[in-house]
């Protein structure tokens, strides 16, 4: 069962590593990007159930918009001997509240919950009950969930689990590993029983919208970035799916009406020869799609490039994080400002659409930092931005330093959202900071005016309307911006000098 987001917010679960980031509405401009991206966890378990030859029923909340009352309606129909739930840092809180009153409504049931926040929070979700056992296994929790499966109907004994943890007379107990692990591979994702017209939709380049599907190539990330937690949630070791099963997974919703993809691997390009196998594998199938993925800067040149874009890819998010030379080395070990320069300039020139994410408030960050950071976003144009707000998710290495630094501003976990401030830096307040995001809203929305003014098929007339127009709404959406930001600052004291 995928959980309903909680309110206000738009929870998307397996980003962030698996901690989930939690967008307000406020924030959704358009309505399709108002729908929630379909986690796969849900068509992973599918898989596992089916393979093991159990019955089973997947329950997305977030797709059909359910509420907690519809849920009870649904479990108590259906009557499970199991409930299998992903929980988010960020909507922890409203997860937990809602699997106890599942919970009392089947005493006799076996609830358990997955997710990085399970990992690294098991007494946090542990405690108040409701959720019997909680596993400590990676994106997209087969192994968990095939335990659970295999063996807990063998022994009715949750507390002979491995790789979970338990209360025991309210004292956090943790088993074992489990020590012959399945790959995710070894399992093809099951859509079938899934509502695809219900999830988010994407921008294309030609400024067209698309219904777009995750597909999992790969997962792992042996990077040592401080703040990430994706070595935690997806691994260190890097484990890639045979090409030709991701092109027959791409094939088979493509068959369904589905164009455009989001690779999710946390790097497209780690391993050029699997990129390139990948490419080679839809252009040989004649696949008609679009599709979108990450991947670092120092790894997309342009050979590659060229070969993801004839193959489809329309766009890719690269992780920028910062435009100054020196806090690089903590945003994006092994990569410098240059290659960003040069990964940018080659995917427009081809054609291919650059987002790029930010990280504000890193430690070692300031005025001077957050100016380059503004500086450099300007020379290198992306096509869209994401800010984040440096986040201390536990488990991480940015945790631990934050923890000891005493940098920490709160433990309220609904506010590790990527778009809350919950950590400050020595040396800098957070009006900077906020600043330095109005500052970089307005200047993507002047540069997408000044695009669009000097497009040749606009009429002058309508490019200087255009522009003035743009122009007016910018500055009441930055001024709304600026307003809901001091109202934040007003809380308390904002200033980490």
């Amino acid at each position: 069962m995928n959980l309903p987001n909680p309110p206000g917010r738009k929870v998307t679960r397996d980003y962030a590593g698996g901690f989930g980031i939690a967008t307000p509405l406020s924030r959704i401009r358009r309505k399709h990007s108002g729908r929630p991206y379909l986690n796969l966890f849900l068509p992973y378990s599918a898989a596992v159930a089916n393979k093991a030859g159990s019955e089973y029923q997947i329950l997305d909340a977030q797709a059909f918009e359910l509420s907690r009352t519809d849920i009870l309606r649904w479990v108590k129909k259906f009557d499970p001997d199991m409930v299998f739930s992903m929980i988010s840092l960020p909507s922890i809180y409203s997860d937990k509240k809602i699997l106890h009153s599942v919970k009392k409504e089947l005493p006799n049931s076996l609830v358990a919950g997955c997710g990085l926040v399970c990992n690294t929070l098991p007494e946090e979700i542990l405690r108040d009950g409701g959720i019997d056992v909680a596993t400590y296994d990676s994106f997209p929790y087969v192994n968990s969930l095939r335990t659970l499966l295999m063996e807990y109907k063998e022994t009715a004994d949750f507390k002979k689990l491995l790789g979970f943890s338990w209360l025991d007379n309210g004292e956090l107990r943790t088993n074992p590993p489990v020590q012959k692990r399945e790959e995710f591979t070894r399992y093809a994702p099951i859509y079938d029983n899934l509502p695809l017209e219900q999830y988010e939709y994407v921008e294309a380049a030609s400024g067209n919208t698309y219904l777009h599907i995750p597909i999992l190539g790969s997962v792992g990330c042996p990077f040592p970035c401080v703040y990430c937690p994706y070595p935690i949630g997806f691994g260190k070791k890097v484990i890639l799916k045979n090409p030709a099963e991701v092109a027959d997974e791409i094939e088979h919703l493509n068959q369904r009406g589905i164009r455009f993809f989001d690779f999710r691997n946390q790097s497209f390009t780690l391993d050029k020869k699997w990129a390139n196998e990948v490419c080679h594998e839809i252009k040989k199938r004649k696949l008609d799609i679009m599709w979108l993925c990450e991947a670092r800067v120092n790894e997309t040149k342009k050979s590659i490039l060229l070969s993801m874009r004839d193959a489809g890819c329309e766009r890719i998010n690269y992780g920028v994080e910062t435009g100054d030379p020196t806090l690089i080395q903590t945003g994006k070990p092994g990569v410098t400002l240059q290659d960003t320069i040069d990964s940018f300039k080659e995917a427009r020139e081809l054609g291919i659409w650059r987002h790029a994410h930010i990280i504000l408030g890193l430690p070692g960050e300031n005025t001077k930092t957050l100016k380059a950071t503004i500086d450099f976003l300007q020379d290198i144009e992306p096509d869209s931005v994401t800010l984040n707000h440096a986040t201390p998710y536990p488990g991480t290495k940015l945790y631990e330093i934050a923890e000891k630094s005493n940098w920490i501003l709160t433990h309220d976990w609904s506010k590790y959202s990527s778009f809350d401030v919950t950590m400050r830096v020595p040396g800098l307040c957070l009006e900077d900071v906020y600043k330095t995001a109005w500052t970089i809203e307005r200047n993507l929305i002047l540069h997408k005016a000044r695009k669009f003014s000097r497009a040749e098929s606009v009429p002058s007339k309508l490019r200087i309307i255009a522009d003035q127009y743009i122009r007016i709404v910018s500055g009441y959406l930055l001024l709304k911006k600026r307003l809901r930001g001091l109202k934040f600052l007003k809380k308390g004291n904002n200033c980490a000098r």
